[in-house]
């Protein structure tokens, strides 16, 4: 069975503190590691730094506008 976690939803988390929570979301066996973008940061910056310090958790983002984005 995979269970994933959603993470910093709310929580006032800075970005230090969501890569510690997902190197212990991995070393605790959660599969997966989800990142909302409505909450004090850009989700899919956060996904990039939290996946240069794990190895296998899979990242997803939750919530991300695409509407605010250039395509550049």
């Amino acid at each position: 069975m995979r269970i994933g976690i959603m993470a910093g939803a709310g929580d006032g988390s800075n970005l230090e503190q969501l890569v510690a929570q997902a190197k212990r979301a991995e070393a605790a066996g959660f599969a997966t590691f989800w990142l909302a973008n409505i909450f004090s940061y850009d989700a899919i910056t956060a996904a990039a730094v939290i996946g240069r310090e794990t190895r296998a958790i899979e990242l997803g983002t939750a919530v991300v506008p695409s509407y605010p984005r250039h395509p550049l």
